[in-house]
This record gives C-alpha cells, structure tokens and sequence, in this order.
C-alpha cells in the first residue's frame, strides 16, 4: 500500500509551505522513485519516474541520505542516465523509513545558482530539517496503520483501486469497510491521521446508506457525511468471495465534481470546412484560401464583421490541421479583466502575487501546446503587453509571472479581429511589428449582405435545426418575409439571422413563417411604419422612381448631384414622416448620420 499516496494533499501544502520559507524546491518521492509531490520545476514533473541510475534510486537503494552540493563532483550524478535534461544544482535528500523498510524519500534541491547557494551555506540546518521530517513523515504512516489496520493480504486490492478516478469502497458480510481508496478518502473529507476508517461500520462514514445492488446502474443520491447533505452518483454491487461470503463494492462520485469537469472539459468539436453553409463566391473563395492554409502551420489572421464565423473557420483550419488532435484554445481578447490578462495569458509560479493558487498555474498561451491557440478580438488586445505576445510568435517561449526560466511552447496562431488593425496601427493602438506577424495570411470573411444566395440556403439549415430542436415540424419562409430578407442589410450576419428565424419559428402558427412572426426590432429597421403589421411596397424607396428626373443642362455635376440628393430626401421624409423617429429612419436608410441629415435638410431648405 503506497502510504505516501493516501498522504498526498497534506504532504503537498507541507512542501509548498517548506519551498516558500526556505527557498528551496521540494520532492517527495515513493520506493518505485516515482515523484508524488513537488514544487516550482517539479510540480510539472509529478507523477514521473526518476532514472534508476540517479542519486534517488540510490537513496532508496542504501537507505542512506545523500547530499549533493555540486552534481559535477558526484559520482552518481556523472553516471546517471538523465545527465543531460536534468537542470538541478544540488541536493539534499534523506530516506522514509517507517519501520525500518525503504518506502520513499524527501529532497531539499535548487534549480539556480541562489538556492544552491542558500542549501551550501545552511547544509547542516537542512539535513537536520530534512531528517525532522522525514521522522515525522514516518509517524504519520505508523499512526495510520495503527488507526486502520492494514492486513498484509488485502495491500495489492488498495493498490488497483488507487488506480481508479472514482471513490471505491469495499465492504464485508458486516457491512464494515476492508478497502478504501485515495479518490474516495478525499470526497469524503477523511483524513487517516485522525480518523479510523478500516474496519469501522459504514454508516459511521455515511449515514443511512441503503446498501442494495443497483445492477450495474448509476443512481443519483443525497449522502449524509460529516452532518452534511452530499449529492452523488453511485453504484453498488454485490461481490460474491470465497466460502459463499458476501460483500460490497460503492464506487462513486460527486455530481459537483462530474458537473465541474463537464464545464471545464473541451469537447474536441467536428467541425470542418463542410460544416460551413453557403455557395456564394465571395465565401467560396474564403473557404478554399483556408483550406490551403490548414496543410501548414502559418499563422493565419481572420477578417470579418460579427458573427460572419471568424471562429467556426479557425476551428475548421485546426480540425483539418496536422494540430487536429491536440488542443484548441480561445482567448477573447476583449473580455478578459485588465487586472488578470497577464497571468490568465502567460500563467504563474507560486507565491507569484497574493492569493496566486499554491504550486502556480498554466497560462492559456501554455495550455494550447501542441495545438492551436486562436486570438479572437486581436484588436483589442493591451497596447501593454502586445511586446510579450510578440515574443510568443518570434521566440515560441512565455515566461509565467513570477518564473525564473522561459518555457517553450509549439503552438499555432490564428487570430480574428472586426476592427481595421492599420488604422490601429496609425493611431498608435497596434504594434506595426505585431502586425506583420499576425498578418501572414490574412483572410477576409463576406458580410451576409454580400451573399444574397446564402440567405435562403442558410436559413433552411437554421430552420431545419431549430426545428428539430424545438421539436416542431419544419417551417418555410413566405414570400414576404423572402423580399424583407434579401432587402435587409443583416449587420449581425449569421448569427443576427438565426435569432430572427428562431423568433420567427416560435411564433409560427402555420407551415409558413410570417412577416409577423418575426422581431419588433427587425421588422422596425426593415418596415419603419409597419405598426400595423401590413407591407408597404412603397416604403420601400426605389430607384427607379428618379428616372424620369429632369436634367437641367445649363447646370454643372454638382448642382445635379444637390438637385437628385434633395429629391431623394424629400421623398423619404415624405415616406416615413417629419417626425424625430421618421428622420432616423431616414437617416438609417442613406446610412448617414442624424446630424448630416438635419444639415443637408437645412442646406436644401426641406
């Protein structure tokens, strides 16, 4: 039974603790010199076995304590395997003897010059605290077996079910606990230290279980542990031993747990270049330009209006990429909080700042290594700190907060942006030298009113999917709301096209979706007078109405252009009305500001 496992968390806030007030990284390795608690480098190594070769293997080998002040001086250090990768100054490390048997070891180590410093001059103080620990790491384990009894025969059980990512535990006729693992100890709150768990009843640890077989089927539940109501997903089966003995097995799982892994898992999405609806040419040629550039590991730099599918193409180049299978993360560059962008981006060691998380975290930027990391809202990213995402592209390299050493990182850049980034840059919001390094491949996304064609296939798509998830029968446009689309302007693009047909499919009482069916909001911007629901073509200013104006020939272009331009604004006010809301729409309409209007209405004397 690895004890040491079953030790874990607390060893670790001992570690993390030690590290910050001494100055000096610690590892607690197991017998099979495998590294269960670390901090600063090691904290990413845990969980990796150390060479059979190195100083540890021959601590746990001799059961003696080594130290090490320079490894260029150490025999074991010259002969060992890892040489090489390994980037520790110098050592202390004394062996976990409980009982007089090898089952693991504690080590003081540096990985700079200061801390090999600091553990030289204070050698002596080190090994002493180093023993203390290990002395006191020892009577912890002989508390534990003293509290719960492991029986020699029952040790290999606990080892498989330490292996399993669900809480087990195995019960006898008596209904009393024989098995537990390390997963099932931690949910439920029980530290071995202080509490006998072996042997003891299982109502003891949960209240009024009702111990039946569920037949191999996950049953939600309310346990009662510790006073408090803790809502779980178990599973209990009958095990059947030797000489006709019954006993049990509860594997379970908290649903907070289940639900807090589920937000935070990333579904690897399938989506490719088929998943993107439309068969115009200007979306066409986006596509095929994409496609070309998701065979390389060219960093790509999307240009669109919202909601033209910046990031379903971003998406589609990663899933049709060499980077396919790794990861896919997206930073929006204009929601994160000002006062965390840099250690959300970038990460952060421990002790970083007040309240940084013990053992640091992994920026986003490391986060998508090996895979693609797209940089949505490029635009609005801090003028402050464009240098150090600079350094990212050029050098493939971040430095987390607080960090000593630079990590490499083998990412992908795509990036997207609505904003025009050379006008950024002359107004001295951008980097130039940040540009040209997103702006390897740049690719310009159509607005949904520069594909006419894709209004109808898209809205079929939409309609079929809302539908089925509404679970209503398919719908189809009339030819009312077919003329009010192909005249809108759709500033929201796709994603302003499914709202309204969603609207439109839920207020659909026939096989049609209506005019009426649809927003307020769009029917106010495409049909100003429309109050009364009816269609008015001749709201609908054409320009075909103008070809009869009279063309003076004693006037020159520009005398023409006011004489046409007061024409046209007299008619439309005459449409939608001399009212403050009449002249918005006008205004909307010539796609002029409230203010022109009034002053071009002044100039013409209308």
């Amino acid at each position: 039974m690895s004890y040491l496992r079953w030790m874990q968390d607390t060893l670790q806030h001992t570690a993390m603790t030690l590290s910050s007030a001494l100055n000096v990284d610690v590892v607690i390795a197991d017998e099979h010199l495998t590294r269960i608690v670390g901090t600063g480098d090691f904290s990413n190594r845990l969980d990796e076995d150390c060479a059979d070769d190195s100083l540890f293997a021959n601590v746990i080998r001799t059961g003696q304590p080594q130290i090490n002040l320079k490894r260029e001086d150490s025999d074991i250090c010259k002969n060992c395997s890892n040489r090489a990768n390994c980037d520790e100054h110098a050592n202390i490390t004394y062996p976990i003897k409980p009982d007089g048997k090898v089952i693991g070891l504690v080590s003081f180590a540096s990985f700079n010059e200061k801390q090999r410093e600091t553990i030289d001059h204070k050698r002596y103080e080190y090994f002493n605290m180093l023993k203390y620990i290990a002395n006191m790491i020892e009577s912890e384990i002989v508390n534990i077996k003293v509290n719960n009894r492991m029986k020699r025969n029952i040790a290999e059980v606990n080892e498989i079910i330490n292996c399993l990512n669900k809480g087990i535990i195995i019960l006898n006729s008596n209904m009393e606990i024989i098995h537990v693992n390390t997963k099932a100890l931690k949910t439920l709150s029980v530290d071995l230290s202080y509490t006998k768990i072996i042997d003891c009843h299982i109502n003891t640890i949960i209240e009024d279980i009702k111990l039946e077989d569920t037949h191999n089927k996950d049953i939600v539940g309310s346990w009662k542990i510790g006073g408090k109501d803790i809502r779980v997903i178990y599973n209990i089966g009958e095990l059947h031993l030797a000489n006709d003995q019954l006993a049990f097995m509860i594997s379970f799982d908290r649903v907070k747990e289940i639900m807090d892994a589920a937000k935070s898992y990333r579904i690897k999405e399938d989506i490719v270049f088929s998943n993107i609806i439309g068969n115009s040419e200007p979306l066409l040629q986006a596509i095929n330009k994409a496609k070309i550039v998701a065979e390389t590991d060219t960093t790509v730099l999307l240009q669109g209006a919202s909601g033209s599918g910046k990031e379903l193409f971003a998406r589609s180049i990663h899933n049709e990429s060499l980077r396919s299978e790794g990861p896919f993360v997206v930073i929006n560059c204009a929601s994160l909080p000002e006062n965390i962008i840099e250690s959300e981006l970038f990460g952060y060691e421990q002790g970083a700042f007040t309240g940084a998380s013990p053992g640091g975290k992994k920026g986003k930027i490391e986060l998508a290594n090996n895979g693609t990391l797209f940089l949505d809202e490029i635009g609005d990213f801090p003028l402050h700190l464009q240098t150090r995402l600079l350094r990212v592209l050029q050098e493939r390299q971040i430095d987390r907060v607080g960090g000593s050493k630079p990590i490499d990182v083998n990412i992908r850049i795509i990036s997207a942006t609505n904003r025009d980034l050379e006008t950024l840059v002359k107004e001295k919001k951008f980097r130039l030298d940040l540009f040209y390094r997103l702006n390897v491949v740049p690719i310009v996304l159509p607005d949904l009113k520069d594909r006419e064609e894709d209004v109808f296939i898209c809205s079929e798509y939409i309609i079929g999917k809302v539908c089925n998830r509404m679970n209503k029968e398919p719908k189809s446009l009339s030819d009312g709301v077919k003329k009010a689309f192909l005249q809108y302007h759709w500033p929201g693009n796709i994603r302003e096209l499914e709202n309204v047909l969603e609207h439109g499919i839920c207020f659909a009482t026939g096989n049609e979706i209506m005019l009426e069916d649809l927003p307020e909001y769009f029917l106010n911007n495409k049909f100003p007078d429309m109050s009364d629901r009816s269609y008015r073509d001749e709201a609908l200013p054409n320009i075909d109405r103008y070809a009869d104006l009279v063309i003076d020939q004693q006037k020159n272009l520009e005398q023409l252009k006011r004489d046409f331009e007061k024409k046209i604004i007299s008619e439309l006010i005459e449409t939608y009305g001399d009212s403050v809301d009449g002249k918005k729409m006008v205004s909307k309409k010539l796609d002029i500001g409230l203010t022109t209007l009034y002053r071009k209405m002044n100039e013409y004397q209308i």
